[in-house]
């Protein structure tokens, strides 16, 4: 297993499903903050249990923007350090309030961390919009993000059921037209006519998680045929019990079914499962082979 993972660890690798705020390495955020103490849970209660863990543990070290910037800086290094090549990492609208609710100055401090590591990482944010944001709020500040040259896409998050996602299409329409990448997260937890429906009303170009097209027969055809990408985290979705082992995983069904899919960290600080580990754990738990790997790993680094 160690040389199998050292292996991996050589090899560029992309992460294209990333909240950045959320996905500092621990041993750099001890460094840090050498006060902290939390452990990682091995699994959370839910979503729910996930957001328990962090508005009490998590939130309570965001006091101020440059501590913002520091999380988001801790998670591209973190990324680096494992060799990752190409991020796309979400960065949450919501940040503005530590930023003075300037989004002018959420963007300055976005682009500042995109100049800091040009030369080691291919580093292209995306705002974060939640899918209960205010309209208003999405077609003022969201917009000003997708029409900056700081941010490169759009990712749609948050509850997966019984959400109107027509509020969303003009935007996503705006991002299409400037040549940004749209992403939604569906089919974690909802079923895959949650996915069916989330393509035909918005038509994202990938989709984060998406684990549950592989109930469909329908939903599979549609990813497939409009060759959306799956941006999979494994490692998150077994920790929050979306499934309940990798070996339970439908990421096989889905690879066998001729869907494209990426290995991704999702949350680093929160799942403390690097790509380089969750490739690992694939391959020792015979769900992929190296071969199968390489493949995947190329994936998310198509178009970077």
């Amino acid at each position: 297993m160690k040389e199998l993972k050292k292996q991996l660890q050589a090899l560029p690798k992309g992460d294209v499903h990333n909240h950045l705020h959320l996905s500092a390495g621990v041993e750099l955020l001890k460094e840090h903050y050498p006060d902290v103490h939390f452990k990682i849970p091995g699994s959370y209660d839910g979503f729910d249990g996930m957001m328990r863990f962090i508005i009490q543990h998590v939130n309570t070290l965001m006091r101020s923007s440059e501590d913002v910037v520091m999380l988001m800086d801790m998670a591209i290094r973190s990324g680096i350090n494992d060799n990752v090549t190409h991020l796309e990492a979400s960065v949450d609208m919501g940040l503005t309030k530590y930023f003075d609710n300037s989004m002018d100055a959420l963007i300055r401090a976005v682009g500042g961390l995109k100049e800091k590591y040009k030369q080691e990482i291919e580093f292209r944010p995306e705002i974060g919009i939640k899918k209960d944001s205010a309209l208003e709020e999405v077609y003022g500040d969201g917009i000003a993000c997708i029409e900056s040259d700081v941010f490169d896409g759009i990712d749609l998050y948050g509850k997966e059921t019984e959400q109107d996602l027509s509020g969303f299409k003009d935007i996503f329409q705006r991002a299409k037209a400037l040549s940004k990448k749209t992403k939604i997260h569906i089919g974690e937890f909802s079923d895959s006519r949650s996915v069916i429906n989330a393509i035909e009303t918005l038509g994202p170009d990938e989709i984060q998680h998406g684990i549950h097209t592989a109930d469909s027969e329908e939903a599979i055809q549609l990813v497939r045929d409009r060759k959306i990408r799956l941006n999979i985290c494994p490692q998150s979705n077994v920790a929050l019990g979306a499934t309940s082992s990798l070996k339970e995983h439908p990421i096989r069904k889905l690879y066998d079914a001729g869907v494209i899919i990426t290995i991704n960290t999702d949350d680093l600080l929160l799942f403390n499962a690097t790509i380089t580990e969750q490739f690992a754990d694939l391959i020792q738990q015979g769900i992929f082979t190296f071969e199968e790997i390489e493949e995947i790993r190329q994936n998310a680094l198509q178009g970077s």
